[in-house]
């Protein structure tokens, strides 16, 4: 019998020379040595980033945001009252004109006056000024839709900015709970080790079957695998955050090491806020006044139209047939130009009609922004109030499970606790910190959404 399960052991062994193809422990160590190095350089060539300071750098050098604030500058310069047309018009008009056609006239009294190639000259400069003082208050409509273009504008680029601002922060805290998860995965890793050097020698020993060292190589793997994982995530998020900060994407980066805890907030003060300074609410009312606006401005085409002109002019013309051989003109002319329209296909009318259409839809749509908006808000509310809950409870929970992996793992070196179980033990340690780095990931994007929706972001 004895033999037997000798031989069964032996077997195992040589199974176990044969197939197993996992990397032993040492390299793992090297492998783990290796990116704690290359951490290390990095943060020592890299001066940490603050939330604050990454906001300020994103302010400045996001490329939407730079976009948005060009798109603002001309709104802002298409604002004036020239555009609206409500000042003169003032033009240099000249001509000099040759004609070299033969030329037949015949009078009344029967003389004939005929030449081929008669020369005719003309010069002519004048000075034309025009002013439309009355359009039926089409002007006036105008500048008013010309102010609302430039607040949307304005409405616009602190859209961008809030956005761009929101992306910014999240991305940053994002870094930083990436950081911790790969600092947990690191601590997990560090039991694998002990517990795989505690297999190796129960093994030798013959405490320890080869199968639990099998188990516990593949374990240390597995967690090899988790932390590389989260290394690549890290990285990613380093490169979008250098991109919304307007950099190259592989700049070094060292966030801060913490998550804040969220400030504490209040929902009426919120929803309140968000009624008056919430920028989707207000574009949308902004919309509202543009169509307004567009109203008016068509309607002023049924209306007459008043101009005020005058010209100062200079004319000369010489001519080789004709009764003047010469004419010479100088002086100023002016007057008043009446346009009344009385037909021009229901036009005017159709196109008062159809502005009126997008002035209801305009109102339509800022009633249901506003209704989006009190949804946007207590849903964000809700997010916000669940992950405080949850950073308190994993908090709690936190205090027991790392003392049960100090426990556990004693427990196992002297045999009373199966790999199972430690493993167990081990992994709800991870998760449970996981779950704490989420829960404050979530509770500081939320905190970030309520300001945004409330206009206090930017």
């Amino acid at each position: 019998m004895k033999n037997r399960e000798a031989h069964k052991v032996q077997g195992c062994g040589g199974a176990r020379e044969r197939k197993w193809a996992f990397p032993p422990a040492l390299a793992i160590s090297h492998v783990l040595t290796v990116l704690t190095i290359l951490t290390t350089f990095t943060a020592l060539h890299s001066q940490t980033l603050t939330a604050d300071q990454a906001v300020a750098i994103a302010l400045e050098h996001n490329h939407g945001i730079r976009l948005a604030k060009l798109d603002a500058r001309t709104s802002e310069l298409m604002n004036n009252v020239g555009n609206a047309g409500m000042l003169p018009t003032l033009d240099a008009n000249g001509v000099y004109a040759i004609d070299n056609s033969s030329t037949k006239q015949t009078f009344f009294s029967g003389e004939v006056r005929q030449a081929d190639n008669a020369n005719t000259r003309v010069l002519d400069g004048a000075l034309a000024l025009n002013w439309t003082v009355f359009d039926g208050l089409t002007m006036f409509a105008a500048k008013d839709r010309l102010e609302a273009l430039e607040l949307i504008g304005r409405t616009e680029l602190r859209q961008q900015m809030e956005s761009t601002v929101y992306d910014v922060v999240t991305s940053y805290y994002l870094a930083v709970q990436l950081n911790k998860a790969v600092g947990v995965q690191r601590e997990g890793l560090i039991t694998s080790n002990e517990r795989l050097t505690i297999t190796e020698t129960g093994e030798r020993i013959g405490s320890y079957s080869g199968l639990a060292l099998v188990q516990a190589r593949l374990d240390l793997s597995a967690d090899s695998a988790a932390l590389l994982d989260l290394i690549q995530q890290r990285a990613i998020a380093h490169a979008r955050l250098n991109t919304l900060l307007g950099r190259a994407a592989d700049s070094p980066v060292e966030v801060s090491m913490d998550i804040p805890m969220p400030e504490a907030l209040d929902l009426a003060s919120i929803q309140n806020d968000a009624r008056n300074g919430n920028s989707a609410l207000q574009a949308a009312r902004q919309e509202q006044m543009l169509a307004d606006a567009s109203v008016k401005e068509l309607r002023g085409a049924l209306f007459p139209r008043v101009d005020l002109y005058g010209n100062y002019g200079y004319t000369r013309s010489t001519s080789a047939v004709g009764f003047l051989q010469s004419n010479r003109a100088v002086g100023p002319d002016y007057g008043v130009r009446v346009s009344l329209p009385l037909f021009r296909g229901l036009q005017a009318n159709k196109a008062v009609e159809t502005a009126k259409i997008s002035r209801e839809q305009a109102a339509i749509s800022t009633e249901q922004a506003q209704l989006q908006l009190e949804q946007q808000v207590l849903d964000a509310w809700t997010a916000y109030g669940t992950a405080r809950q949850r950073i308190a409870l994993e908090h709690a929970n936190l205090e027991g499970i790392r003392a049960q992996v100090s426990v556990a793992l004693e427990s196992y070196r002297i045999g009373m606790l199966t790999a199972v179980e430690l493993r167990d033990v081990q992994q709800g340690l991870i998760d449970a910190e996981n779950r704490l780095l989420l829960a404050q990931y979530e509770a500081k994007a939320a905190e970030l959404r309520l300001k945004w929706l409330a206009g206090g972001l930017v």
